[in-house]
């Protein structure tokens, strides 16, 4: 820029700055929420007040001038933080870049848009945004803004819930980073990585990728409270609320540090949720309504929404319906102009909750079955079953004892998922732990290495200078020997020392090791079996049959389902206690146990129902083995007090190669066809078996055997 133009430049600079300030003078900040909305309006101001600044340069000193001032002003609007302004601010940016062919500052402000609009929930824009600045990147050989769009693309697809395209494009972004230097984006990436395997519910992947972000932000000491508020997310999905906690207060203490609202904001509000899992209600207030005065301020839609929910489930937990109800309508409201799936269906439930404890049923059930279709795509489990828990209350209320008993049955059905899904996400951190447990033994070992090599280097050293003081003299080389062969001594010893110390921590590791293996044997044990008879439970039970449908069908090999009901169980509840209930239940499946031989599979179905799985040729016997059952049961059960209640079982047999078609060999169709057998040997009289049968199933009969 010549001479004669810098004087121009100053005094327009100066000219918008006294704007600024002359209009900035009219804000006026109060509360939190008035304070965040007064910068933005400052960032109004001040884009209107450089903008005749920036035209007049841009006229008098080209297009490069133009640009400086342009990013500046851009910076500004982002410092302020205020993303529409910002966003709009970025957009002229791009437009001098390219005029000024500047292709590296025209990828910064295209990458600095789509950051914005993903601020504001402008999904749509911001995929436009990574189209050009992956066409750009790949233009100009730029791997790192390449790297940078797939990151964008991965947001997006996340967030409309497209988990498989979300880690494909993390993946294809961290591998061109790897190796080039910029750790700033590897570590977001890794990050964003790891948040996609906590959906996908691979905690252990995601606990180790979150911990290899965590190790690179804290050596470039940039947005720990980032990755810090993501490990604290991931022990909340598998209730640790110590460490949950612990994590929350060291990003909270990280994000005071740079004091930025919109972190604090993302952090603070975060914490809410865990506050309202664990029944601190009354912090959860306090928390979430700090994160809603920032982000009401800074525009950001979606979070608004999910710290609107938070109020109301907090509201909700200190009995102020009322104000509870305003809060989740409010957040309804928002989850559904975004299409937030989650916000929608987190809403209806809380609300259902609270017109059901105000007897209003009608708009109870009409928002809980809203809420369990949203849930159910979700596969939010935890909330599902709370829902189906709610919904068999309204039916009740309702009289309706058959919608009542199937929710009550989808509910049993939840928690037995719920349970085996906690225990497998705690074994899987466990295995995450017992993995860097082991990544930290190589390293001590490799240190331990390097010490040696170090004082073999010594050693050698020593040696060689023995040699060259030989030369001087005898007497001084006699002595000097005399002095290093002391050194050696003590250099001996405390090799010696370090070798034992070295021992000591690898038997410590192997105990360790071995305590590990012992507890994830026991976790898989129990997330696979009934608590109370031991057999296998549903879940599991399901996926020994799929698989030996998959393993027969094809190769005709006999395979047979034998349904088995206790009759009149539920007069025995009601009549001597659940207690003694259980104990029938386990004499009669120790009795179960009598008539089965190794290769037979048993597995508690729900209730006071089981399943046995046969193969080969104890599935052509398959008629013997219920026989057999039915009169074990009877015999057993003849000598346990039973109230003067027969309790006998009913039996049905479903083989597969009854089911007509190939598209019906599945585990549904199997159980349902021995369900149907099952029952027609309780309308028959009970105490007896039935085998399914094609045609009679047409017929609307079926033979007992």
């Amino acid at each position: 820029m010549s001479w004669i133009l810098r004087p121009a430049l100053l005094v327009a600079g100066l000219l918008a700055m006294a704007s600024v300030r002359a209009e900035a003078g009219k804000v006026e900040n109060t509360t939190v929420q008035e304070s965040t909305s007064s910068l933005i309006q400052l960032a109004a101001l001040a884009g209107q007040a450089l903008e005749p600044a920036r035209l007049l340069i841009t006229r008098l000193a080209g297009v490069d001038a133009g640009l400086l001032l342009a990013t500046a002003q851009a910076h500004a609007m982002q410092a302020l933080h205020a993303a529409d302004p910002a966003r709009a601010a970025w957009h002229d940016v791009a437009q001098l870049a390219q005029l000024a062919g500047n292709a590296k500052a025209q990828m910064r402000a295209i990458e600095q848009q789509a950051e914005m609009n993903l601020l504001l929930s402008d999904y749509a824009a911001a995929s436009r945004q990574a189209d050009a600045l992956l066409a750009l990147a790949r233009r100009e050989h730029a791997n790192n803004y390449e790297a940078s769009a797939h990151g964008y693309y991965g947001v997006v697809a996340r967030r409309r819930g497209d988990l498989d395209a979300a880690l494909e494009h993390y993946t294809l972004a961290i591998g061109m980073l790897r190796h080039s230097g910029d750790e700033f984006r590897l570590a977001l990436m890794i990050g964003n990585l790891g948040t996609v395997f906590r959906d996908r519910g691979d905690f252990a992947r995601a606990l180790e990728l979150q911990l290899e972000s965590l190790a690179i932000r804290e050596r470039i000491g940039d947005h720990l409270e980032t990755t810090l508020r993501n490990i604290a997310l991931l022990y909340r999905e598998i209730e640790d609320e110590d460490n949950a906690r612990r994590y929350f207060e060291r990003a909270l203490a990280a994000v005071d540090r740079h004091a930025n609202p919109e972190r604090y904001a993302s952090v603070i509000g975060s914490y809410a949720s865990l506050l309202n899992d664990v029944g601190d209600h009354a912090a959860a207030l306090g928390a979430a309504r700090e994160a809603l005065a920032i982000d009401s301020g800074l525009g950001n839609r979606a979070n608004q929404g999910l710290e609107r929910l938070q109020i109301g489930r907090a509201l909700h937990g200190l009995d102020e319906d009322t104000e509870a109800a305003e809060q989740l309508e409010s957040a309804l409201e928002i989850g559904r102009r975004l299409g937030q799936h989650e916000i929608v269906a987190r809403a209806l439930l809380s609300l259902a909750e609270i017109n059901q404890i105000q007897h209003n049923s009608l708009r109870a059930r009409g928002m809980i079955d809203e809420a369990i279709a949203g849930l159910e795509t979700a596969l939010l489990r935890p909330q599902l079953a709370r829902a189906y828990a709610l919904r068999e209350k309204i039916a009740l209320a309702d009289r309706d004892p058959a919608t009542a008993l199937r929710f009550l049955r989808l509910y049993s059905e939840q928690r037995e998922l719920l349970i085996g899904t906690r225990a497998s996400r705690q074994l899987g951190v466990l295995q995450a732990r017992h993995a860097r447990a082991e990544a930290d033994k190589d390293l001590a070992l490799l240190q331990k290495d390097n010490e040696l090599q170090a004082v073999r280097i010594d050693k050698q050293d020593v040696e060689r200078q023995l040699g060259m003081v030989g030369l001087v003299g005898l007497l001084l080389a006699l002595f000097l020997i005399s002095w290093r062969f002391q050194g050696m001594r003590q250099l001996n010893a405390a090799l010696r020392l370090k070798n034992d110390e070295i021992d000591a921590k690898s038997q410590a590791l192997a105990l360790a090791n071995l305590h590990l293996e012992q507890r994830a044997s026991e976790l898989y044990r129990a997330a696979i079996s009934d608590p109370l008879t031991g057999v296998h439970n549903r879940a599991h039970l399901r996926e020994l049959i799929e698989d030996r449908i998959a393993h027969c069908w094809p190769s005709a090999v006999p395979l047979a389902v034998l349904l088995i009901d206790f009759d009149h169980f539920k007069q025995v509840n009601d009549q001597l206690g659940h207690l003694h209930g259980d104990r029938v239940l386990l004499a009669g499946v120790a009795s179960i146990r009598e008539c089965l031989r190794s290769g037979d599979i048993l597995g508690r179905f729900g209730g006071e129902e089981f399943v046995v799985m046969l193969e080969g040729a104890r599935a052509v016997a398959a008629v013997e083995v219920a026989e057999c059952v039915r009169a074990q049961v009877q015999l057993s059960l003849a000598g346990i007090d039973t109230g003067g209640i027969a309790v006998t079982v009913s039996v049905g047999i479903a083989l597969l190669a009854d089911l007509a078609k190939a598209e019906q060999a599945s585990v549904d169709a199997l159980l349902d066809a021995s369900d149907r057998a099952m029952y027609l040997a309780k309308a028959a009289g009970r105490n007896r078996i039935a085998r399914f049968s094609t045609a009679a199933a047409a017929r609307g009969d079926m033979e007992n055997a």
